[in-house]
């Protein structure tokens, strides 16, 4: 099995379920409740739930939800003890509004904390870090910590986290050393400029890329490498309660399946599975995701 460092942000999920249509500009009904999320540390949650021993870099803040942060990855046994804690900063929070459809009306997002992971915090990690087989990073972290990561440890495999349309930008010019990059529809109509998806992916790849990995909701996931191509469907979802987390899930699928050395079609159907189970959650992670055979 190859040791795993997952890299990015934290964060306390604030989710409020909308009970009719949203009225704007005037106060709405609806069912909040708090959960852990987070782009890293979902991936390193559901990682775990699959029964890997993961470890996680993240930053958190020095308040109550940071406390709750890490007695979660506690509970998880997920190793963070290397990760930093800022002093009198509150910790990253997220805040989705799900309308009726229970699809995302807007989310909010305050993780300024994230930029205290500098490039002076890697440098003092360096024989920690070189301990790992694969880091998988989120681009939460600066444009600079991207490219330090990068070329530093280009020696391992890396796995990239696109995150959003705007934050997968900072990994121009910098697809030379990742292993594999994770995206959806959007962020890679956002990063190339390929009129169609195939001349998207193609783009990318001549960039250095090794291997391209593309979700589109309920659409068709492509698959790519120089020597492998892969189109399959995800698993018809009847009933969504949330998207929020799905991508992470199934990110976390595909890596378990690159820590045991599996093939990529192996990995994509664990990676399905996982996505699949998200979907039926009301937060990021479905904690019966540590039993995905009985999907």
């Amino acid at each position: 099995m190859l040791r795993t460092l997952v890299i990015g942000g934290q964060n306390i999920d604030i989710f409020a379920q909308t009970n009719s249509e949203v009225l704007l500009h005037d106060s709405n009904a609806a069912n909040i409740h708090l959960s852990f999320g987070g782009v890293a540390c979902n991936i390193a949650t559901n990682l775990a739930l699959l029964g890997n021993e993961i470890a996680c870099l993240t930053v958190f803040g020095d308040d109550t939800f940071a406390s709750l942060a890490k007695s979660n990855l506690e509970n998880l046994k997920i190793h963070f003890n290397q990760s930093l804690t800022v002093k009198a900063a509150r910790n990253s929070m997220y805040l989705a509004v799900i309308n009726v459809d229970n699809n995302l009306f807007i989310g909010l997002n305050d993780m300024d904390i994230v930029n205290c992971l500098t490039v002076d915090f890697f440098k003092q990690k360096v024989d920690y870090l070189r301990d790992f087989d694969v880091l998988v990073i989120d681009t939460n972290v600066s444009e600079e910590v991207l490219k330090y990561l990068l070329y530093t440890y280009s020696d391992k495999q890396i796995v990239m986290d696109a995150v959003s349309s705007e934050k997968v930008l900072k990994l121009k010019g910098l697809l030379t050393n990742v292993s594999l990059l994770k995206l959806n529809f959007l962020e890679l109509s956002a990063f190339s400029d390929g009129e169609t998806v195939q001349e998207r992916m193609d783009d990318l790849l001549s960039q250095g890329l090794k291997k391209i990995l593309v979700t589109n909701e309920g659409n068709e996931i492509l698959y790519q490498s120089v020597d492998e191509h892969i189109r399959t469907m995800p698993i018809p979802a009847d009933t969504v309660v949330n998207t929020s987390g799905a991508g992470d899930a199934f990110l976390g699928g595909f890596v378990h399946g690159i820590i045991h050395h599996m093939s990529a079609r192996e990995s994509l159907e664990i990676a399905k599975k996982m996505a699949f189970n998200t979907l039926k959650s009301k937060n990021s992670i479905n904690r019966n995701n540590s039993s995905i055979d009985k999907v």
